[in-house]
């Protein structure tokens, strides 16, 4: 735990330095610095799953913790893998909840933005600049509405800073709201459910077809953009069934013209694909207990670093992109106001 905390405090330090530093090479130096160090807590990620139930714990926490990028689900799951929920204090506080006094935070990377101006000049010829080379005249024609000449154009990311979120345990939040954040499907619940995925599915330019399928319960059709379930599967196992094939729609789009690949690697893929599902159902409140992740436990044992990271980083990013799309439908059908729970944009 000190190495963790060691590293931890390392990017704090050096993220402080990317943020204030205006000078070119420092920058490139302090960016490049900062990604070996959260390469190094994502190593140490990998090093902790000891066995099968590792990764099932790991991979809930992405269930929870869907609106945070792979990077940060890393750094809570190493510094407090027992959370439960967690948000800035910012946040909690306009739930109207409060943080306790002495609380720890958990460490987070949080993007930094820069703006982008368009200036035009008085021949009517454009150029751009960022919003800190303006001069005091300049910032003054900008915060002028009446005047267009120096306008808002864009952000750009310059950089990352640490952050903090908290757990639910360290606020006066009662546990039983979270009962209520996420949706839990049952049998009778499914069928409905079934229809928002549909709806995502076809946002994302696939089709949905049910039929009787022999020697396999569903596959993805990169070819004809289709997703085609078995009938007469019952409304869970089909939606679990939906689930992995959408998986496989999203994050392997590059198959489409590439069937030797997915023969060469069908176990990496597959496995993927099965735990995004494993990921979903998790989040759904659906029963998990037929899912085995044990080959992404042994392969993980037998490749190196870059192969792992790629693997989970498509494992939580598809995961997380499921959810949102699901809960997109699922919050707007029902008025509900998920998002104000469930995502803070860190």
């Amino acid at each position: 735990m000190q190495i963790i905390e060691n590293k931890i405090n390392e990017l704090k330090n050096v993220s402080f330095k990317l943020k204030q530093t205006k000078n070119t090479d420092e920058y490139s130096k302090l960016n490049e610095k900062l990604k070996n160090i959260v390469k190094g807590l994502k190593q140490e990620v990998i090093t902790k799953f000891k066995d099968e139930s590792d990764i099932k714990h790991f991979l809930d926490n992405i269930a929870k913790f869907n609106n945070y990028s792979a990077n940060n689900q890393c750094l809570i799951w190493l510094q407090r893998p027992e959370a439960e929920y967690v948000n800035s204090f910012r946040k909690y506080k306009e739930l109207g909840y409060h943080v306790k006094k002495g609380a720890k935070g958990i460490a987070v990377l949080v993007p930094n933005f820069f703006t982008i101006v368009k200036i035009t000049d008085i021949d009517g010829n454009i150029s751009y600049c960022p919003y800190y080379k303006l001069t005091e005249n300049e910032i003054k024609i900008y915060k002028d509405k009446a005047d267009n000449s120096i306008e808002f154009y864009s952000k750009k990311l310059s950089g990352f800073s640490v952050g903090y979120v908290f757990d639910i345990k360290d606020t006066d939040m009662p546990k039983n709201v979270l009962n209520e954040l996420n949706p839990i499907v049952n049998d009778k619940g499914a069928e409905e459910v079934i229809g928002f995925f549909i709806k995502a599915i076809y946002r994302d330019g696939f089709k949905v077809k049910f039929d009787n399928i022999v020697r396999a319960k569903g596959y993805c059709d990169h070819q004809n953009n289709l997703i085609v379930v078995k009938s007469g599967l019952g409304s869970l196992m089909s939606l679990k069934v939906l689930i992995h094939e959408y998986a496989h729609a999203l994050a392997h789009k590059h198959l489409k013209n590439n069937n030797k690949d997915y023969e060469d690697n069908r176990n990496q893929y597959e496995t993927e694909a099965e735990a995004i599902a494993y990921t979903v159902s998790r989040y759904l409140g659906l029963p998990t207990m037929e899912y085995s992740l044990d080959y992404l436990y042994s392969w993980s044992k037998q490749k190196d670093f870059k192969e792992i990271d790629e693997s989970f980083t498509t494992i939580i990013n598809y995961s997380n992109r499921i959810i949102r799309n699901f809960t997109s439908f699922y919050s707007r059908e029902l008025d509900l106001d998920i998002y104000g729970v469930k995502f803070n944009n860190i």
